[in-house]
């Protein structure tokens, strides 16, 4: 058997001590990355044309250019994922945008955000790739490819809740806040029932009820 290929990820930060503790909380995880670091908006095209890695991490609040205008750049010269970080939340302009990017993480950033977001970003897109591809083989299994979809676009959505209540509802901010607290494990226990499903669908191509 082959070794999994570990994924890459480049950290964009101005402050070079936040871009060495983004790496550390990605190391927390389960998985294991490779991770470079710049600085600057030219730091990062010039590591991006040296070693392509597969997804961006990217603080929109760099010295030498206006962040969107780097996600504009990348986006238009690379097929790959890209993560806002930000101490401010969106306005309309960003609004227009987020198409562009693959999740938007507010500071301060949690450690079950950060590596849900990173996960989702690497793993998702070759997903749907991979289901796309499935329809086109098992045609006489639409009913399961729909369910398929269906599951995907609650997962998603499960876990864009289940971050956004971790950052609202942080550990010092719950306090003692029992119900609180089984609402996001029950959440928690909802979202990975579902990729449990779809781990299934891909290994046996069919969905357990």
């Amino acid at each position: 058997m082959n070794p999994k290929k570990l994924s890459s990820i480049l950290i964009v930060n101005r402050e070079p001590d936040i871009a060495d503790l983004f790496a550390e909380m990605l190391l927390m995880g389960d998985e294991l990355y490779i991770i470079s670091v710049a600085n600057t908006g030219k730091g990062c095209l010039q590591a991006m044309e040296r070693n392509l890695p597969d997804l961006v991490l990217l603080d929109t609040e760099i010295p030498d250019m206006d962040g969107w205008e780097l996600i504009g750049n990348i986006k238009n010269n690379w097929d790959i994922p890209v993560i806002v970080i930000s101490s401010k939340a969106p306005v309309i302009e960003d609004y227009m945008r987020i198409s562009l990017i693959s999740d938007y993480l507010m500071k301060p950033v949690t450690l079950d955000g950060l590596l849900m977001a990173v996960k989702d970003a690497l793993e998702l897109p070759h997903l749907i790739n991979q289901c796309l591809e499935s329809v086109n083989k098992y045609m006489d299994k639409e009913k399961s490819m729909y369910n398929l979809f269906l599951l995907l676009k609650q997962n998603i959505s499960d876990r864009k809740q289940y971050i956004l209540m971790k950052q609202l509802y942080s550990d010092r901010n719950r306090g003692s806040g029992i119900e609180t607290k089984l609402m996001l494990d029950n959440l928690k226990g909802k979202i990975n029932k579902t990729k449990n499903n779809i781990d299934y669908f891909k290994n046996y191509k069919v969905l357990v009820a």
